[in-house]
């Protein structure tokens, strides 16, 4: 049989395509997720448009949503919820308890002066001083955040000399902890 150039040609590019493909799912592609955050010490039982969900105690539970109105209904502490929340970006957590939730923006990239953001933006929890771009939420719908509860922060992002911020909401003692592992 023949050497076929051509053949070759086209096998070790789609060989490459594959490798790279695979490469991006398995390690750079960001999943975008839609949460319901139970930290009580009870189950809650939650329905969201018209689907029915129980939460274990101190769990998360990923569910689908589209952009748009949704509907939300459930029982927590004696008081009946009936409500609609508007998805508007591609990362949410409901959160019924209305329990404290911290979103931290962390700087990426090249020249950034990150004593300075630092030191102009403070929070305090707990009656504790924390440093940086936090913002403290406790509605019934969050959004507006990069990564979500089940997402870890990435160990380093690639941006060609551009500054990047990248957000991530954290629970209250979550939050306490990654500041504690990396800002102290």
């Amino acid at each position: 049989m023949k050497k076929n150039p051509s053949l070759i040609g086209f096998l070790a590019t789609l060989g490459i395509i594959i490798i790279c493909y695979l490469v991006y799912i398995f390690f750079l592609e960001k999943k975008d997720s839609y949460l319901i955050a139970n930290p009580s010490p009870e189950s809650l039982q939650i329905k969201v448009d018209e689907q029915n969900y129980v939460i274990a105690p101190n769990q998360t539970t990923e569910i689908q949503l589209t952009p748009g109105e949704h509907k939300l209904n459930f029982d927590y502490n004696g008081k009946t919820t009936d409500t609609v929340f508007d998805v508007k970006n591609y990362n949410g957590l409901i959160n019924p308890t209305k329990a404290d939730y911290y979103i931290f923006v962390r700087p990426y990239g090249a020249g950034r002066n990150r004593d300075s953001l630092f030191t102009s933006q403070t929070l305090t929890i707990d009656k504790k001083v924390y440093y940086g771009n936090i913002r403290h939420s406790n509605d019934l719908y969050i959004q507006g955040f990069y990564y979500n509860l089940n997402t870890n922060y990435p160990k380093f992002f690639l941006k060609k000399g551009e500054p990047t911020d990248i957000s991530k909401i954290f629970s209250k003692e979550d939050f306490k902890q990654f500041y504690f592992e990396n800002y102290e």
